[in-house]
């Protein structure tokens, strides 16, 4: 009895002492999710263009990883100087102006590079494909459509959290995924849209692609070359890994597209879940990151206390994934589209969700304290390569539990 009153007062002692993380990250993963719901909607409505753009699936999962690495790693620098005391909500401040200008140069940057490689993985993997003018047509214009509106929230998050004197790190990471996940589908939605409604798409398609290139070169030699150069010269490297990693999960999907499609609640429930995962990844690598800063944890080979503190938050905010599950199942009820149970969708997104969890917490603090360790900025490198490995992973995760529930 004695134990059990022990046991209860310091599960009551946890939930007091984290009572503000757990509401801001909550309102924030509520909103990913509901975002989700609504991205594996479109996704799910995606078939007939997915069939008439070959290879267009490629593209997607490293175009929505790089939407929340980009503008996510953008908020995690924020917070860290909020931290750090070195922060001002104004243009004229460095801090702000100089990661509101890497970020346009690694959004443009990065979806030409990414039209280049999904057409050249195609080729490796023997997938039909568009050609490389319309990938980079499409991966540019849909860039530019969502990262408008990215840019925008994280500037207004960051001056909110600034103002209201909250932790960014505890709410940013959701909230980006979350707008990033609303927005990057429907915007290559979009733009593939327009593209098939051009004549002389192909022309149009290779001068605009042409300038694109010109443009993100220019863009990356003047970063190299400024105060930004650090931002730029750290971000290539990891964007460029989580790249290739979020094409290898959209050439697995390509390669089971018949399937993907014959099964349309499985292309519901991957936005949302991975959306979830994702910014529960975000939420953990933005705090590491931050208390690796400020010097409250020390890199080491195994996590201390804090670190695997901040792990037991992860796994209880992953009780989201009853919510992924049975939204999920009640958006294809909605649309009229052929599901499993409400139990079912439930059991996957659990079994997935804590699979993936569990490398969610291992993967983040390895990450982040050899990037300590090695001299870089934890806040440009863990966050993308968590969320890219995350989604890869996720999908395996997904797949792995709808054949234990099968």
């Amino acid at each position: 009895m004695r134990a059990l009153l022990l046991l209860t007062h310091h599960i009551r002692s946890y939930f007091h002492d984290n009572a503000q993380i757990f509401i801001q990250s909550s309102l924030s993963l509520s909103l990913c999710t509901l975002s989700g719901i609504i991205a594996g909607t479109v996704f799910s409505s995606m078939s007939e263009m997915l069939k008439l753009m070959p290879g267009l699936l490629i593209l997607i999962p490293p175009a929505n990883d790089m939407r929340g690495n980009v503008y996510g790693a953008m908020a995690s620098r924020l917070g860290t100087s909020m931290h750090l005391g070195i922060f001002t909500p104004s243009l004229r401040d460095n801090v702000l102006y100089n990661n509101i200008k890497s970020t346009i140069t690694l959004t443009l940057s990065f979806s030409v590079i990414l039209g280049i490689i999904a057409k050249i993985f195609a080729g490796i993997f023997g997938i039909q494909s568009i050609s490389v003018w319309l990938f980079i047509f499409i991966s540019v214009l849909g860039g530019i459509l969502s990262g408008i509106f990215l840019l925008g929230i994280t500037v207004a998050i960051s001056i909110f959290a600034y103002r209201r004197k909250l932790d960014i790190d505890n709410f940013s990471s959701p909230l980006i995924t979350s707008a990033g996940d609303m927005t990057t589908i429907p915007s290559l939605y979009l733009a593939a849209h327009i593209l098939l409604h051009l004549e002389s798409r192909e022309t149009i398609a290779m001068i605009i692609s042409a300038l694109s290139v010109t443009l993100s070169l220019i863009l990356t030699y003047k970063g190299l070359r400024t105060e930004i150069s650090r931002i730029i010269g750290e971000s290539y490297p990891v964007l460029l890994i989580c790249g290739i990693i979020g094409l290898l999960t959209g050439t697995l999907l390509e390669s089971r597209l018949e399937y993907l499609i014959s099964n349309p609640s499985v292309l519901a429930v991957i936005p949302p879940f991975l959306g979830v995962s994702g910014a529960l990844g975000g939420i953990l690598s933005a705090r590491i990151s931050s208390m690796l800063h400020v010097g409250m944890i020390k890199p080491g080979f195994l996590p201390d206390r804090r670190s695997i503190a901040d792990f037991t938050l992860i796994y209880g905010l992953s009780s989201f994934f009853v919510l992924v599950g049975a939204l999920s199942w009640l958006s294809m009820l909605f649309a009229c589209i052929e599901s499993g149970s409400l139990g079912e969708m439930i059991m996957i997104t659990v079994i997935a969700g804590l699979l993936c969890v569990s490398f969610i917490n291992i993967a983040t603090y390895y990450i982040a304290a050899l990037s300590f360790k090695a001299g870089l900025d934890p806040d440009n490198d863990t966050i993308p390569l968590v969320t890219s490995l995350t989604d890869m992973f996720g999908v395996f995760c997904i797949l792995a539990a709808l054949h234990i529930m099968t």
